[in-house]
């Protein structure tokens, strides 16, 4: 049996459909499947014995409706010559987790008996056309789906073979657990609630060669969001944060991406020009100087993780590392750390088993707005770097 996954774009994402991927590999560990995604979303992926081969689709970097058909076009020529090398006839399933009419397209153009993925928002989509079984959107997001990775895993309602619930709906004591699960919803239907059971932790699928330094006090900070400025804490705030924590003793790896080295070079170097001499060797800037698996297995050796809404978020909860999350103009229901766990909240602050949360309870949040439409940015300001620092101290 042959899969084949579109994956989403955002890393961030790209952690949270682990789950899915792993219960198919649970379901049908016989299968192979073939990964497509840009090079982030594929980043945190190695081929071994059931990952037979990554594609790098860069479709999106060609501007222009036509120039992208004849990318995507190409693309797809590529995958199913590598399925006629392999001597793949045709691929059992295709699914795509993306949202848009060129993800839908490029399956397609590939040889698979049923094509996979959420239908059209509205009634004038093109995907009800391009898929072979289109999951109907409104089941994948609230009230149904209250989590990101609840709706890729419902993605998988037009897969599993019957026996997969049935096997489950006649043992009393799995039901049991279902209905006693923190990801129960009396809004979905009892085949959503089965696959919210099943979905399992995160996962990072690359190889992983280092361990927790127990002997040192690391924290891994990531001061950015690609996402845009409405995600990030104040740079200011990041500045007395790191400041406060070397001279507890800490030693401070600051990550980011290339597009994020001048804003994290500031707040090293204000943090340096505010230490003395002693100190400032404590503090290492990595921004932009990592590949995505270096990341993983340097943040694999820090004991702390403090960071915004983003890919490196979902990085450090994959890695099991205590981290203080900062959330501001996102609903953090939707894209927070994921857990198998019930979340307990006490005001602004939510428990994710050794994760902390923090959010403000604003009128204007969420906004989901990539710059603050009020010129406040109130939901980052009112985060105080005490309120962090004892935050951190907690863990």
């Amino acid at each position: 049996m042959y899969f084949l996954i579109k994956l989403p774009n955002w890393l961030g994402d790209a952690i949270m459909f682990t789950p899915t991927l792993s219960l198919l590999h649970r379901v049908f560990p016989q299968a192979k499947f073939v990964i497509i995604g840009n090079a982030l979303s594929t980043s945190i992926f190695s081929q071994n014995h059931y990952i037979i081969k990554i594609f790098a689709d860069t479709t999106k970097a060609q501007k222009g409706f036509f120039k992208r058909l004849r990318a995507t076009d190409n693309l797809a020529r590529q995958i199913n010559r590598y399925a006629q090398e392999q001597k793949i006839q045709t691929f059992d399933y295709a699914i795509t987790a993306q949202n848009n009419f060129f993800s839908a397209l490029l399956l397609a153009k590939i040889s698979a008996k049923q094509r996979v993925g959420y239908g059209d928002k509205n009634i004038f989509g093109m995907r009800k056309f391009l898929l072979t079984h289109p999951v109907k959107f409104s089941s994948g997001r609230p009230p149904l789906c209250n989590h990101q990775v609840l709706s890729y895993i419902n993605l998988l309602l037009a897969i599993l073979p019957p026996s997969f619930y049935e096997e489950r709906l006649k043992d009393d004591s799995i039901m049991n657990s279902i209905k006693k699960h923190p990801h129960y919803n009396i809004h979905a239907n009892m085949a959503q609630n089965i696959l919210f059971y099943e979905a399992k932790e995160l996962k990072i699928f690359t190889h992983i060669t280092t361990k927790r330094l127990h002997n040192k006090k690391i924290i891994a900070i990531s001061p950015g969001a690609n996402y845009g400025e409405s995600k990030m804490w104040l740079a200011q705030y990041f500045v007395e944060t790191i400041i406060s924590l070397v001279k507890h003793g800490y030693e401070i790896r600051i990550y980011g991406t290339s597009h994020e080295v001048k804003r994290n070079a500031t707040i090293y170097q204000n943090a340096i020009q505010m230490l003395d001499t002693q100190y400032q060797q404590y503090i290492h800037d990595l921004s932009g100087t990592t590949t995505i698996p270096e990341l993983i297995n340097s943040m694999n050796e820090c004991s702390i993780y403090l960071g915004n809404d983003s890919g490196a978020t979902h990085i450090a909860k994959a890695l099991k590392i205590p981290s203080i999350i900062i959330f501001g103009p996102m609903p953090l229901a939707w894209c927070s750390p994921w857990s198998t766990n019930a979340v307990m909240q006490q005001g602004d602050y939510y428990y994710i088993d050794s994760t902390i949360a923090v959010q403000k309870k604003l009128p204007c949040v969420p906004c989901k707005k990539r710059v603050c439409p009020l010129q406040h940015h109130n939901c980052m300001k009112l985060i105080t770097p005490d309120e962090i620092l004892n935050l951190i101290e907690s863990l």
